[in-house]
């Protein structure tokens, strides 16, 4: 198990590290009496370069608290170790001001509920053009201070703490070193790759007004070595080709590098007929998964990896035997991995292996069978075979471990 950094602020209580990454655009520093410093003649930074954040006073760097993707999660400060929740690069806003990325979530740089208040949380959060999400940026060749527009205070390592773990927050600009940041560009091949998961529901990572229920995605992440990150943009209620439509699979393609990996698994949605948003033919599901996401991925030199759809508790009640789930999607894959060579891990036949061996009856503790007044978070039970516990997250997560395991390919030296 990994060490848990210390969380505060919203959502704290379930971030799982392996999950979040990124952070906003930059602000200019301001000096004590709240001028902004002017900019200097050599800049230390160019926007849309990926860069680490490292913190002047302690020399560590600024990090989404453990590579959470969710909304809300907290920026801290941790040791460098190459994951893409460490990596940020700059995009001009407007008027000076620019908006910090975090490149495993896609998300930006955010004072937390557009407080004005000294010490307030800074966070990661989608891209609304807020003041809030705006930070100009003093440059004095060497560091970067971070001045946000709605506040006018600056980006700080709350009480000059040089521990891992101690959170960012916004204070008024004293020119401490704590507040003052060297950017260090990232450098492609370092052995870090990246697992970027395109998914639905059954993968996606739940806080914890959800819990006990979680996504494979949120759980797969303990199965590989520290080197390794996840980037989980797995969302309910997503089929192959709603994911492209709502510019999903864009947001990651716009951050992947070269010998990162796209995790790619569909077929629940795409198979409901009934949704005219969701439903996708096996013949446009295939089109799909080779025209745009193992197309996209190879283009930027990234490894799409295939995962046909996991099995749902759906059985022969007279044989006790799991069927196959969505079975025409499956035999897509197979096609596509018999025509292109594409990587596949087959989590149908492997999660269904599974449940076999443990039988119907064990399988409830698997999917969301939950008795009335026995989680907090769902007071009159759950009757689900479709989505998973934690338990069962974490199975499914080893299972596309084991799977990984088996590629022909580098990542498969990076599983635990």
């Amino acid at each position: 198990m990994r060490r848990q950094k210390p969380t505060r602020g919203p959502l704290a209580a379930r971030l799982s590290r392996r999950s979040f990454a990124g952070l906003v655009t930059g602000a200019a520093a301001a000096t004590a009496g709240g001028l902004i410093a002017p900019a200097a003649a050599h800049a230390a930074f160019e926007t849309g370069t990926w860069y680490y954040l490292e913190a002047r006073h302690s020399g560590l760097v600024l990090d989404v608290n453990q590579k959470s993707t969710e909304e809300g999660a907290t920026l801290l400060q941790w040791s460098h170790n190459g994951g893409p929740n460490q990596q940020f690069r700059f995009i001009a806003a407007d008027d000076g001001y620019h908006t910090i990325q975090i490149r495993h979530s896609s998300l930006v740089v955010d004072v937390y509920g557009k407080s004005l208040d000294n010490g307030a949380d800074i966070v990661q959060w989608g891209d609304n053009g807020g003041p809030n999400q705006q930070w100009q940026i003093v440059d004095d060749g060497t560091y970067l201070s971070f001045v946000n527009r709605n506040s006018g205070k600056a980006l700080d390592v709350w009480e000059k703490s040089a521990a891992e773990g101690a959170r960012l927050s916004q204070y008024d600009s004293n020119g401490g070193t704590n507040q003052q940041f060297r950017p260090i560009p990232v450098e492609t091949g370092t052995g870090t790759p990246t697992i970027y998961i395109a998914s639905d529901s059954t993968a996606q990572t739940y806080n914890s007004s959800w819990y006990p229920q979680m996504g494979w995605g949120q759980k797969v992440g303990d199965y590989f070595d520290a080197n390794t990150s996840i980037a989980n943009h797995a969302i309910g209620g997503r089929s192959s080709r709603s994911f492209i439509e709502e510019g999903r699979l864009d947001a990651i393609l716009d951050v992947i590098q070269p010998d990162d990996y796209l995790y790619v698994q569909f077929g629940h949605n795409d198979a409901n007929w009934n949704s005219e948003d969701r439903f996708t033919s096996p013949e446009d599901y295939k089109m799909y998964l080779r025209d745009h996401y193992m197309a996209g991925a190879e283009a930027l030199g990234a490894i799409p990896v295939l995962i046909t759809p996991v099995s749902r508790l759906s059985y022969n009640e007279d044989t006790g035997e799991f069927n196959v789930s969505f079975g025409d999607y499956v035999n897509k894959v197979y096609e596509l991995v018999d025509e292109t060579g594409v990587a596949m891990i087959d989590l149908s036949a492997r999660s269904r292996d599974y449940l076999n061996e443990i039988g119907p009856v064990a399988a409830e503790d698997v999917f969301m069978h939950l008795e009335p007044g026995e989680y907090e978070n769902f007071p009159d039970g759950a009757n689900d075979s479709t989505h998973f516990q934690e338990f069962g997250a974490d199975q499914m997560g080893r299972i596309v471990s084991e799977g990984t395991a088996a590629l022909s390919l580098p990542i498969a030296d990076h599983v635990l």
